[in-house]
């Protein structure tokens, strides 16, 4: 048999209404089977529990008046004949009749106890399916986010291509500063419409309060702050950049590590940057 039909049988199992061939083959089964031998054990424990959750059943009016009349139908029969000749009256059984009651409503209460059971290995299994749904859609969101990083990714190394081949590309070199001596960068820019892309390698993790700053600072003026980033377990980032208009002439290009949202000013120490012109 296969697995799943050795999961049908462990309902009934733990009534102990299989067959003995079957029994013997579940067992046989459940030996090797961690599985089904959990779900039969949370089975037992929820018929335990149903057994002692059963209210006893109180007769009703009218069974205690057909019980009355069957008594004073009895003392009339023994009064009219049975008393005056000495005989002893014979009692009526009706054991077939109680064998037949007992066993329909022991079949009624094993099959009322089985659909219970049902219920809530139904319940549990429904429990798991929205467990593996919800980590499915986990998953797929994950890479969807994924793969939207590596579209962006993706589109800036095309514009890095583009600025790179354009006749107006200008690249500048970066190099890391004593806090990040392996640090290296390039600053590739369109000198028309200021596009840029910036490209660094080999910066320092960046702190969990802590990002990068990018820095134009023209010649003769204060610093004008650029894109806020974090780098990637190597060091690495490539992002889009557009060089303010009053920069495009000279500038210095600067890398500090700032507040996670940025600063006004920058502060010392600088990471990387370009050759002062």
């Amino acid at each position: 048999m296969e697995h799943q039909d050795y999961q049908q049988l462990l309902i009934p199992h733990s009534l102990d209404a299989l067959e003995m061939s079957e029994a013997r083959e579940l067992e046989a089964h459940l030996k090797t089977c961690a599985e089904c031998r959990a779900e039969l054990t949370a089975l037992r424990d929820e018929v335990g529990l149903l057994a002692h959750a059963a209210k006893p059943a109180e007769p009703g009016p009218q069974v205690r008046a057909r019980i009355l009349d069957a008594v004073h139908a009895e003392r009339k029969e023994y009064r009219g004949g049975a008393a005056v000749t000495g005989q002893v009256v014979p009692i009526r059984t009706r054991a077939n009749w109680n064998i037949w009651t007992i066993g329909l409503r022991l079949a009624a209460g094993l099959a009322f106890v089985a659909l219970l059971i049902g219920i809530v290995v139904l319940w549990r299994r429904e429990v798991r399916l929205r467990q593996d749904v919800a980590q499915l859609e986990r998953q797929l969101n994950t890479q969807q986010h994924e793969l939207a990083r590596d579209r962006d990714a993706l589109a800036r190394q095309r514009e890095l291509v583009a600025l790179l081949n354009s006749p107006n590309g200008r690249k500048l070199e970066m190099a890391g500063a004593q806090t990040a001596q392996s640090a290296r960068g390039a600053f590739v820019y369109d000198q028309k419409t200021g596009k840029a892309v910036f490209l660094a390698d080999g910066l320092p993790a960046t702190p969990a309060d802590k990002a990068y700053e990018l820095w134009f600072v023209p010649k003769g003026r204060s610093p004008v702050p650029g894109r806020i980033f974090t780098v990637d377990a190597s060091g690495h980032a490539l992002l889009p950049e557009q060089i303010p208009a009053d920069a495009l002439e000279s500038f210095v290009i600067a890398i500090t590590l700032e507040p996670k949202k940025g600063s006004a000013v920058p502060t010392l120490p600088i990471y990387l940057s370009t050759p002062s012109s």
